[in-house]
């Protein structure tokens, strides 16, 4: 699957979650031929790398990536890359239990980001711990915190899909399956 053409009003990828692999989005979103000028995105993709490496480190593993702003846009030179990494429920729980909180908090933390000479804004967020969704909608089938959790992954995705410029406008962002 490839990204779809970007709107000319917006810039931006009509509105929904597109499905790409890590080496679509690379190829989409940094040597595409529209970037081939940047100065910025290929420096931006190398610090995402380290970035993502990072997280994996602490978290094991990552499920999914969700990459918005101004990097999926037409925008030649974004200022950063705004991304959301999903874990499975139990990696998340491990991180917390094993008190890397505070590695975390650095990693979604932009001024610390910056310092560290990467622009990236970053947020982890926890995937559903419930496996069999056709038990939702009964009583005590869904696991207690995944309330929260749909709650948070709701919000993020409205987030990443609303336009800087307002107007009820809407654009598109990424997800990678990992």
């Amino acid at each position: 699957m490839s990204l779809p053409p970007f709107e000319q009003d917006t810039g931006c990828p009509p509105p929904g979650r597109y499905a790409l692999t890590w080496d679509e989005v690379e190829a989409s979103l940094v040597m595409a031929d529209a970037f081939k000028a940047s100065t910025v995105r290929r420096v931006l993709w190398e610090e995402l790398n380290y970035h993502k490496t990072l997280v994996e480190c602490l978290a094991g593993s990552i499920n999914r990536i969700w990459l918005a702003g101004s990097f999926v846009s037409a925008k030649p030179d974004p200022s950063d890359i705004d991304v959301t990494y999903l874990l499975e429920a139990s990696s998340y729980r491990a991180i917390s239990e094993q008190g890397d909180l505070t590695d975390l908090a650095n990693l979604e933390d932009r001024e610390w980001c910056v310092r560290q000479g990467m622009r990236i804004d970053a947020y982890v967020l926890s995937l559903p711990a419930t496996q069999d969704f056709r038990s939702l909608g009964l009583t005590g089938a869904m696991a207690t915190e995944d309330a929260e959790v749909f709650q948070q992954l709701g919000l993020y995705d409205e987030i990443w899909q609303r336009h800087r410029a307002g107007g009820g406008r809407r654009r598109g962002y990424v997800e990678v399956s990992l």
